[in-house]
Order: structure tokens, then sequence, then C-alpha cells
């Protein structure tokens, strides 16, 4: 199994909310700004953000944006609201 693929089996366990969220924080917005753009309070942006890096088994968010770069996921945040 090469890089991507180990990478997009990984972004598969996120829900859909907590991929929003890994996105815009890739997108380089603050948890603020994020629960702001995606209407969602702050602790629960927190929350999922925790939890991205959980199942992804990283303990950082850069960790977690560098296995969404290699699953090819990051894009417009547009496209995924």
């Amino acid at each position: 199994m090469d890089d991507q693929s180990k990478a997009l089996a990984l972004i598969a366990k996120l829900s859909p909310a907590q991929r929003e969220v890994l996105i815009a924080l890739a997108d380089g917005l603050t948890n603020k700004d994020v629960s702001n753009k995606l209407g969602k309070s702050f602790r629960t942006v927190e929350a999922h953000r925790r939890e991205v890096e959980r199942r992804l088994g990283v303990d950082s968010l850069v960790l977690a944006v560098r296995i969404a770069q290699q699953a090819g996921v990051l894009g417009s945040l547009s496209e995924f609201i």
C-alpha cells in the first residue's frame, strides 16, 4: 500500500464534520474562525480537532494536515460546505 492509499484509509475514518474542520484548519483558519465559518460552537471545533488527531494517530495539527495532503483531500473549503 502506497503513502496516498494509507493516508486515504486514515482520512476515511473521519466523519464529514471532522473532515470539514481539518480542511478549514489546513486553510489557515483558527479554531474561532472555523467556528464562525461553519456555524459550529468553538468547543465543538476543538472537540473535532482533538478527535481528528486521535483518529489519524497523530499528536499535532501539522501532522494531521500532512496526512490530508498525502491523501489529496485538501482543496477549497467551499467544496465541502
